[in-house]
């Protein structure tokens, strides 16, 4: 910026004094605005300083750097030629303008004022890689090749210039001298990848018995390099020849110089669902080998499980997950996935074990709240289910139907503890959210029912439970339970016998039928009826007391 000053006040020597005074104190106003990143002030102020000293090269540069800031690059190109136009020797007008060239894709043009600056301004070497560079860009990629030319009779073979030039050859689809490139790569540098990278250039020249000779030569020097045994693992996999190729992956996925991320990439094709048998089988493998090589890995034993997730090895696969989530604890799909085996293995203690674990860690995940809420209702820890349900649905704000299920979880658990305007207040919040919600619209008809409150309400959404899923037999068993109350018993035992027919095992319908029997005066069947629900588990309040009694108790 000093620079820019002196450059500036130098420029206005030719003006009379009182607008030499003038153009002074707009320029140094505008310098200041532009110090504070007032850009647009900035702006303004060099404008004026342009109206008071016209040709003034640096306040056209000065323009042309804001512009640039502001992303204005067709007027920052435009401030820029003028003030080389203006001062065609300095070299920061030159690189500002040959820099907004690049910016603004003119890549040709970057890359000729670039040559321009080395010859005509200062001889820097990094002009001469940006030409090629711009060139490369703009696909004229004999002129970059001729610049790298230079470049390399000035420098030597150096290793980056011969790379840029192999890759300019390949890019133009060249692929014999990108070879010579890279063969003189070889020769002035030995490194084994510089063998891998001529191997790659005969493949894809089809010399596939070349390329073939060379990743053997680099297995000759390096047994588990990983670059080449994932070269060969491609090749004869492309040729189907999967045993000789699962050997190279092995080999490759035991190497310590190839990348973590691809190993993943290829052992997570073993991992589809689709695979099977001898796929299956190899997947085990090399996750093991991958699991010895990298055991800091969380996604080693990731992978493990998912491998053990598709085989429904639900136990052992929430122990892999278990482990990883030891090395990276911040994963909640990790944790997701320890909770979801722990369902499938009904393993109600671990499970709440695991969910609160998994909240410690992830407090505001409604998903785990909805874990923490399932099992507690199960293990009939009602009031956990409630505070767990109605936490997660504080956390839920983007996910309606997980809202709606947690509300539905908090009013079920309401009923079983005995708390009959909770359980309305979280089921009219649930119809709220979703009024076609069929499980809702149940479980809220059918609490009304035991308590005999609303049973005309109770009807209109058990009926329209139905409408939504008129196949569920615990819906068809609400809707008779409810027409019952209601006394209408020839309707309701169509409904309970169509529950039946589906369910023919529930204890609860059963009993139900039973005490429809009991009111049709059909007493007999009604006793044989509660005599079967007993069998099956109902729990019903009063059953023992109907089957000593042999009567209907309520």
């Amino acid at each position: 910026m000093l620079m820019g000053q002196i450059s500036a006040i130098a420029q206005t020597g030719n003006l009379p004094e009182e607008q030499r005074i003038a153009f002074d104190k707009v320029y140094f106003k505008a310098v200041k605005e532009k110090m504070q990143g007032n850009l647009n002030e900035a702006d303004l102020s060099f404008r004026e300083a342009l109206i008071l000293d016209k040709d003034n090269a640096n306040v056209y540069y000065q323009l042309a750097e804001i512009n640039y800031l502001k992303k204005n690059y067709n007027e920052a190109i435009r401030f820029s030629l003028i003030s080389v136009q203006l001062n065609p020797k300095n070299i920061w007008y030159n690189n500002l303008l040959a820099d907004l060239y690049k910016t603004n894709r003119k890549y040709e043009k970057s890359a000729d004022l670039y040559l321009k600056m080395y010859n005509e301004l200062k001889p820097e070497i990094n002009y001469l890689f940006e030409a090629a560079s711009n060139y490369f860009y703009d696909s004229k990629f004999s002129k970059s090749i001729k610049v790298l030319d230079k470049i390399e009779k000035i420098i030597g073979p150096k290793e980056e210039v011969i790379i840029k030039k192999e890759q300019v050859y390949l890019q133009s689809n060249n692929i014999n001298k990108a070879i010579k490139e890279v063969e003189k790569l070889i020769k002035n540098y030995p490194d084994i990848k510089y063998k891998g990278m001529l191997a790659d250039l005969y493949l894809s020249k089809k010399d596939d018995k070349k390329a073939i000779s060379i990743y053997n030569e680099i297995l000759n020097q390096d047994p588990q390099n990983g670059y080449a045994n994932i070269a060969l693992y491609d090749y004869y996999k492309s040729k189907n020849q999967n045993i000789l190729a699962v050997g190279y992956l092995k080999k490759a996925i035991a190497s310590t110089d190839m990348e973590v991320k691809h190993k993943i990439q290829i052992i997570a094709s073993y991992i589809s669902p689709v695979s099977e048998g001898e796929k299956r089988k190899e997947g085990y493998e090399l996750v093991d080998i991958f699991k010895k090589v990298n055991k800091g890995e969380a996604s080693a034993y990731m992978l493990k499980a998912d491998l053990l997730l598709q085989d429904k090895n639900y136990k052992q696969a929430r122990e892999e997950y278990k482990n990883a989530a030891n090395l990276e604890n911040n994963n909640a799909l990790v944790w997701q996935q320890i909770l979801f085996c722990g369902q499938e293995l009904n393993d109600k203690e671990g499970l709440l074990i695991d969910s609160e674990s998994a909240l410690e860690l992830f407090p505001t995940e409604a998903l785990f709240y909805n874990f923490k809420a399932i099992t507690s209702l199960q293990l009939k820890k009602y009031e956990a289910t409630i505070d767990a349900a109605l936490k997660g649905v504080e956390y839920a704000i983007d996910n309606a139907e997980l809202q709606v299920q947690l509300l539905s979880l908090a009013g079920d658990a309401a009923h079983y503890a005995k708390k009959p305007n909770l359980v309305d207040s979280v089921y009219e919040q649930a119809l709220i959210i979703n009024p076609n919600n069929a499980y809702a619209l149940n479980n809220y008809a059918y609490f009304l029912s035991l308590r005999k409150e609303k049973l005309d309400k109770a009807d209109s959404m058990s009926y329209l439970s139905l409408k939504i899923e008129p196949n569920s037999p615990s819906y068809l068993d609400t809707y008779g339970w409810i027409l019952y109350q209601k006394k209408e018993y020839t309707k309701a035992k169509n409904y309970i016998e169509q529950s039946l027919q589906l369910a023919p095992t529930s204890g609860e319908v059963l009993e139900h039928y039973g005490d429809i029997l009991y009111q049709l005066g059909e007493k007999e069947n009604a006793f044989q009826y509660w005599i079967k629900a007993k069998a099956n588990n109902s729990t019903g309040e009063f059953l023992d007391e109907k089957i000593k009694q042999g009567k209907l108790v309520e």
